[in-house]
């Protein structure tokens, strides 16, 4: 018995080590990606409160919403003379918001054209690389460092779930009595044991929220982590999803994209509203390419459950769809991925503790360097 005792105390220790120096290496990385995370958690509700970006209010109106035709010519003039690979419009079926024009260059940046749907105006052009919440995004996901960047945050992820399985090893009190004093802070209590409390009691209850927000940024930066989720969702089987190169029939003369083409395949989706949350439509950016349709449906509007439809462009005939019921389930998840991270599958219970949890692991490192240089003192003294 004292054995196993003197062995627990010797793995313990090795773990508090491990914690320590992983702690030390990624701290300033995690308490950046952290702090950025919960600042774009609620992007969509401050900008609507604040009217701003893509998510701010239009004057409610008692007509439809303009059709594609619309939409693309009125943009297409605000575009012209920039070099554009793609383009797409999205609009809300059941909330008077505006619809984002997402043009994507040839250098790989995006241009915003924010329209009122139900007329097709302009209400802004907007800035989207210089906006807050692009460049708090920017910062998260590359450290505005570009590919390097993303490498970085990738395996300082990877660290930051070590830690949380090793600070919840750390946290396991030695007797019964002591998890009384592991479940709650001593707000009464000295600086430093506050200090201590703040990164022990609120590292605890943070870790369990916080794994999944982590292993769902690890599937964006690792391939084998994508592989293994979608492995383990579709019950230990390998789906290699079908990647079918889909063209119009380019046969068809002149070669140029009809708009009435798209009006008429958007009034027909458009026939079912009570069944759509947001309906999403992609112009062709080549003469063989498709016209595509996503439509979200309202069970899936914290989820992504979209089924996607693809058109010839020239006579409108649908030529394949790829419905969300159809999918494996590692592909349901995989398209999920992001709602889990932001926690906005959760709707706004889900977003509020995607926010404090990511609050709280943006401190963790800042409590933990202070218990770290307390030691040290104490040592140096000693």
């Amino acid at each position: 018995m004292l054995f196993l005792k003197h062995y627990n105390l010797k793995i313990k220790k090795l773990v508090g080590k491990i914690h320590l120096w992983l702690g030390l290496g990624s701290g300033i990385i995690v308490f950046i990606v952290a702090i950025t995370g919960c600042l774009i958690v609620f992007e969509e509700e401050i900008s609507t409160v604040f009217g701003i970006g893509v998510f701010q209010k239009v004057e409610q109106q008692n007509t439809p919403y303009v059709p594609p035709s619309t939409m693309f010519t009125t943009a297409d003039s605000l575009l012209a003379g920039k070099r554009i690979a793609r383009t797409y419009y999205s609009v809300y079926m059941h909330k008077p918001a505006v619809s984002a024009m997402w043009a994507l260059d040839s250098t790989r940046q995006y241009h915003a054209v924010l329209q009122n749907p139900y007329t097709g105006a302009v209400v802004e052009s907007y800035a989207y690389k210089t906006s807050f919440f692009a460049i708090m995004t920017h910062i998260h996901t590359s450290l505005a460092m570009g590919k390097t960047g993303v490498v970085i945050i990738g395996y300082s992820t990877l660290l930051f779930v070590v830690m949380m399985i090793t600070g919840i090893i750390l946290w396991k009190p030695a007797s019964r009595k002591g998890y009384k004093q592991r479940f709650s802070i001593k707000w009464n209590a000295s600086g430093k044991r506050l200090n201590y409390d703040l990164h022990n009691v609120l590292g605890f209850y943070m870790a369990w929220i916080a794994i999944f927000i982590a292993l769902t940024g690890l599937v964006w930066s690792f391939e084998w982590m994508n592989n293994s989720v979608q492995w383990i969702a579709n019950g230990g089987k390998t789906i290699v999803a079908a990647s079918e190169k889909l063209v119009s029939d380019t046969t068809h003369l002149p070669l140029r994209f009809n708009y009435r083409t798209a009006d008429s395949i958007y009034a027909m989706h458009t026939r079912e509203l009570k069944d759509i949350h947001a309906i999403r439509v992609y112009k062709p950016s080549s003469p063989a390419d498709v016209l595509r349709f996503t439509i979200e449906t309202t069970r899936g509007s914290n989820y992504a459950r979209a089924d996607e439809y693809f058109y010839d462009q020239y006579s409108g005939k649908l030529i394949s769809t790829a419905k969300f019921a159809d999918l494996s389930n590692g592909e349901k998840l995989r398209r999920m991925n992001y709602y889990i991270h932001m926690g906005s599958i959760g709707g706004l219970t889900g977003k509020l503790l995607a926010f404090f949890a990511s609050l709280i692991a943006a401190s963790l490192p800042v409590t933990g360097f202070i218990i770290w240089r307390g030691r040290r003192r104490t040592g140096k003294k000693g």
